[in-house]
């Protein structure tokens, strides 16, 4: 008896791992900064009282857990940070919280998450996680046709969207609903080598709309790119942590929302030196306002991956102009980071 109980037992473990599994990965890293500012202002660079060098660390750790059974899927993302050595004290933050599984035909995603920077208007809307938010998606006739809703103030209302996506002669094109004042249209393919991205959003009201172009291609060993974001006015491009542009219109503070500027102009140009991968970019953001002048910026990157499995970064960011989003004031920054992270 006691055999068949013991049996039993080890058969239900080995049926259980077979069908559930979790996996837990991560990354993590340490940053050191050391930023001149020119003038007495409140940056996203930090704060000074006149000319001021200010020496900052940051440390942060991210974990990611997948538990999945059969076609369900969930994500526990953490964040643990100090926050830097400057204004901010540690913390730890819930990233992605989600299920993901499938009624019938019916993809379900439920719970806290953000589509990111590659998503829709991901380079155009700061991309904050929405709480409580369901997205249900299908296929039809080789379309994606998806809709959703999330909370706001306890009550799942008022944020509802709906889009379909599919490809159109080799293009992936996108149309959405963005919600009851917003839509945005995007299409993304391979024009003679070329890959492109453009983007745009449309707002009832007037002086609202904005659009996001980014083209890059690779030719003698080199990577080009050029990116752009135009709106019809300051306040309206508020994503402040891009993949595409060094220096973010949505870390510039803001002053009647014309902190974020209402353009965006780079380009860049990366390569291979001696085992570094090496990316320069150059750009200025742009206001509608007259009295705040243009950032002009530059930005040089050198990473190398080092034999311990680790990555060595250091990244030199120049800018000029009106850094702070306010009238008549122009203040100079100049910031050497040094990075040292790792995915695990």
């Amino acid at each position: 008896m006691k055999k068949q109980l013991l049996i039993a037992a080890v058969a239900a473990t080995m049926t259980s791992a077979a069908f559930a599994e979790l996996s837990i990965t991560g990354d993590a890293k340490y940053e050191y900064k050391n930023t001149d500012i020119s003038a007495t202002a409140t940056t996203a660079y930090g704060t000074a009282s006149g000319a001021t060098t200010l020496n900052t660390g940051n440390t942060e750790v991210n974990i990611k857990m997948v538990g999945k059974s059969g076609d369900t899927t969930v994500v526990l993302n953490q964040e643990f940070n100090t926050h830097g050595s400057q204004g901010g004290s540690s913390s730890v933050d819930t990233e992605d919280m989600y299920i993901s599984t499938k009624i019938g035909d019916i993809a379900v995603k439920a719970g806290h998450y953000a589509s990111g920077t590659s998503g829709i208007l991901g380079e155009i809307d700061n991309g904050s996680r929405a709480t409580d938010k369901v997205t249900l998606s299908t296929e039809l006739a080789g379309v994606n046709v998806y809709m959703g809703d999330a909370e706001t103030s306890g009550e799942m209302k008022g944020n509802m969207f709906y889009g379909v996506k599919g490809n159109v002669a080799g293009f992936t094109v996108e149309a959405k609903r963005v919600n009851t004042t917003a839509d945005a249209f995007a299409v993304s393919g391979d024009v003679a080598g070329v890959a492109v991205r453009y983007e745009t959003k449309s707002v009832d009201g007037t002086d609202n709309d904005v659009d996001f172009l980014n083209l890059t291609t690779s030719m003698n060993g080199f990577d080009l790119g050029y990116a752009m974001i135009d709106a019809d006015s300051d306040g309206k491009i508020t994503e402040d942590d891009s993949s595409i542009f060094a220096v973010e219109n949505g870390l510039l503070n803001t002053t009647a929302n014309e902190g974020y500027g209402d353009s965006n102009q780079q380009i860049t140009i990366g390569t291979k030196v001696a085992g570094n991968t090496v990316t320069f970019a150059a750009g200025s953001i742009g206001f509608k306002a007259a009295d705040i002048k243009d950032v002009d910026y530059n930005q040089i990157d050198v990473k190398r991956a080092l034999a311990s499995g680790a990555t060595l970064a250091l990244t030199y960011t120049q800018l000029e102009g009106g850094v702070t989003g306010a009238a008549n004031v122009d203040v100079d920054v100049d910031q050497l980071e040094l990075d040292l992270s790792v995915k695990f």
